[in-house]
């Protein structure tokens, strides 16, 4: 065998065997990129199934969200319609004691369990008390008290502390009126 036949040979067994070596890392990259595209696949899906889970979770929180504001605004509403309607029965207790001055007097006074000596009033009520005969202080708000001898017993009765008093024993059942 000839120099060149053995060269030839070497050649020809190098060639294919760098042709065997390309031809396994073709594969092999080919494999390796299969792969990649898979778990490129995977990790995609997963992806959007994070991203639809996320996107269900806000749409549920902002429904909720919407559900608790639409509760307070009807809330708020009930309670205004309430504070109305105490203002309007304000208005109408105010009305007609001040068309009753003496008759809501005599009343106050009846319903004092002690020896009425004195009554703090607002200003329109002082002919009334002293129609009565009673020691006449001058109050800052509508209304009366009634005040024993001594000074130690009293009654409320002005008219913000009547309303308040209707609103704390009333008010379930104005709300279930008007409700």
């Amino acid at each position: 065998m000839a120099l060149e036949d053995v060269k030839s040979e070497v050649l020809n067994d190098a060639e294919e065997k760098a042709n065997k070596i390309v031809d396994e890392a073709e594969e092999e990259a080919e494999e390796i990129k299969e792969e990649a595209r898979k778990e490129a696949e995977e990790i995609e899906e997963k992806v959007k199934q994070e991203i639809e889970e996320q996107k269900s979770s806000i749409e549920k929180e902002g429904l909720a969200n919407a559900r608790m504001e639409a509760k307070q605004k009807k809330l708020h509403a009930k309670q205004e319609a309430l504070e109305e309607a105490f203002e309007e029965f304000r208005e109408d207790l105010s009305e007609k004691v001040s068309d009753n001055r003496e008759a809501f007097l005599e009343n106050c006074v009846e319903q004092a369990e002690f020896e009425v000596c004195a009554v703090q009033a607002s200003e329109e009520f002082e002919d009334a008390v002293d129609d009565l005969g009673y020691d006449y202080e001058e109050l800052d708000e509508e209304g009366v008290i009634v005040v024993s001898e001594d000074g130690l017993k009293r009654l409320n009765f002005k008219l913000d502390k009547i309303v308040e008093n209707y609103r704390e024993n009333y008010r379930n059942q104005v709300a279930e009126k008007l409700f």
